[in-house]
């Protein structure tokens, strides 16, 4: 992973294959995945993420059609494109999944007045 970041880039999710940061600056969430960096608003975070987790794993895993083998993504505003092959897309799933958790997470300790801890 880069090791280059902006110092506005806080990293809110951590997996072995990608990370989640966010750029308060920008008011944008980054997705490093495949060492490559997509800025996403908030809005087009939550729909990428939506987007990835209504793909069929379980007929791209038991299907023999070759149209299975891949699947293709973009997210929102972006020129970046993902052919992701099964495992792929579990990663960026699980990547997605607990950065949303963490978000949510940071979020109800703000409005309980707890400070999140660096």
């Amino acid at each position: 992973m880069t090791s280059n970041l902006p110092a506005t880039y806080q990293e809110v999710f951590r997996t072995d294959k990608g990370v989640v940061y966010q750029c308060d600056t920008t008011n944008r969430l980054i997705l490093e995945f495949w060492d490559t960096h997509t800025a996403l608003s908030a809005r087009d975070f939550t729909y990428f993420r939506r987007m990835v987790e209504t793909i069929d794993v379980r007929q791209m895993a038991l299907s023999t059609d070759a149209a299975y083998d891949v699947e293709i993504l973009t997210p929102p505003r972006s020129e970046r494109c993902y052919v992701l092959t099964l495992c792929e897309i579990v990663h960026l799933r699980e990547l997605l999944a607990g950065a949303k958790l963490m978000l949510e997470l940071n979020t109800i300790l703000r409005e309980c007045g707890c400070s999140v801890a660096e």
